[in-house]
């Protein structure tokens, strides 16, 4: 469509931002799971390599949202 506004009512845009947030949140209970692992398997190294992914994730997703949030109240 030209206006941008995708099959679901919402711009591309909203949805592949909306759409990136809910995978990025799926993989933080995912990436904790990760972590006890790593720690049960006495493997610090990896641990703290997917709190660093959860980390920066987190950071990710608060952008995606700050950003969203001006889109729809732009």
């Amino acid at each position: 469509m030209s206006d941008g506004t995708g099959e679901f009512g919402v711009s591309n845009l909203e949805y592949d931002l909306v759409t990136t947030l809910s995978n990025l949140l799926e993989g933080q209970e995912v990436l904790e799971e990760y972590t006890a692992d790593a720690e049960e398997a006495g493997h610090s190294e990896a641990a703290d390599i997917f709190r660093s992914i959860k980390s920066q994730n987190q950071q990710a997703a608060m952008r995606i949202r700050t950003t969203l949030g001006r889109i729809i109240t732009g």
